[in-house]
């Protein structure tokens, strides 16, 4: 049976903009300062050149990509797991176990808390990090969720110890 997927909050995409947003700035000023530094100057194409190219780049990841990660990012929630699926161009969905999960986890950036969203956090058993975050919820959902799976896994039956 497949699952019943449901869409992250619509602030996730905005959040995705005003991310690659940042990023492409801060990258722009620190080659901007490391081309003055270094003289790198004599070997690079017009600045003009540059600039059109990495305003090329950062309309694409905010126009194209963000929105197209939003819209194909989601989860679902399942009697025997939890689900991801997210990408713009490649694809991922994963799928966690109740059974493996070991705890939950509700963080939040500044970015993050200054839209009102935040991630859920899955850590399972046997692994040395997280398994499964889930981005773009708004914290109520998150909560939710969180309280959720800690009482679904409080309530499995834990297996009989070999010999009994």
């Amino acid at each position: 049976m497949a699952p019943e997927w449901k869409s992250v909050s619509k602030d996730y995409q905005t959040y995705l903009q005003l991310k690659g947003g940042f990023n492409m700035a801060i990258l722009a000023a620190a080659l901007s300062v490391f081309s003055i530094v270094e003289n790198i100057g004599s070997w690079l194409p017009d600045w003009w050149i540059l600039a059109s190219a990495w305003l090329l780049l950062t309309l694409f990841l905010l126009l194209f990509w963000a929105p197209r990660r939003y819209r194909f990012t989601g989860y679902a929630e399942t009697d025997e797991a939890m689900y991801l699926r997210r990408g713009a161009l490649w694809r991922l969905q994963r799928a966690v176990p109740l059974n493996r999960i070991q705890h939950v986890e509700i963080k939040e950036s500044l970015l993050e808390r200054m839209l009102s969203l935040s991630h859920l956090v899955i850590y399972t058993a046997g692994s040395s990090g997280a398994d499964l975050a889930i981005p773009g919820l708004k914290p109520d959902e998150a909560e939710r969720i969180k309280s959720s799976l800690i009482t679904e896994v409080a309530n499995e039956p834990e297996a009989d110890e070999p010999g009994e």
